[in-house]
């Protein structure tokens, strides 16, 4: 199952994203209504603790029939952790956030987290604005991009170790990234297709447009 969740950070034009959202499993968290709603997007679930949605909004859902998972404020989750934890029991293979950037960088930093959490458990986790692609991996992954795009590699462990790249105009074979490191930052795509591989640790993989 693939998943899609939208959630209240920024969007730009979420009307960018119909193509991706067809034939997946929608997930609102909360306050991210707003975009659906404008857009007539109707998702399969709404959860949260609905302090955020407008009672406008909140209306739309229910004309909708949207199923909803409401959660008392008081909690030790965000709203989009909230959606992620669905996904997984979904047992989701892929899970895509829109909106999971914006101005509160705390929520930002901890949405960007969460990719982690969706990595140990197996499954494929991505993060997607109108400039960058974030991704995940600890293992191999193989990267699409256009030559000349932007790509970015962040240790979230101490010590990523093996690191071998193809594909860039920066190739590295075996090589080790340190936490506090800018290394990875800025290489650039020499073909339509990039691969990175690692022996040890965990890797944060930022594709960027501009």
């Amino acid at each position: 199952m693939e998943v899609v969740i939208i959630t209240n950070g920024q969007i730009d034009n979420l009307s960018l994203y119909k193509p991706l959202m067809q034939n997946k499993y929608i997930i609102c968290a909360d306050g991210a209504a707003r975009y659906l709603a404008a857009l007539n997007i109707k998702p399969n679930l709404l959860v949260g603790d609905l302090d955020s949605i407008s009672k406008e909004d909140l209306l739309w859902m229910k004309t909708q029939q949207v199923a909803c998972e409401k959660f008392p404020s008081r909690k030790d989750e965000t709203d989009t952790e909230l959606a992620v934890e669905y996904a997984l029991k979904l047992k989701a293979q892929s899970i895509t956030m829109i909106g999971a950037l914006g101005s509160r960088q705390d929520h930002s930093l901890a949405n960007v987290m969460l990719l982690y959490k969706i990595l140990k458990q197996g499954a494929n986790g991505k993060i997607i604005n109108t400039n960058n692609e974030i991704t995940i991996t600890d293992n191999r992954l193989d990267i699409e991009g256009k030559v000349g795009e932007t790509i970015s590699l962040l240790p979230l462990t101490e010590k990523v170790s093996g690191i071998t790249l193809t594909g860039l105009e920066y190739p590295l074979e075996n090589a080790d990234i340190t936490m506090g490191s800018t290394l990875g930052i800025s290489n650039v795509f020499a073909k339509e297709k990039a691969t990175v591989s690692l022996k040890e640790g965990v890797l944060l993989i930022i594709k960027s447009k501009d």
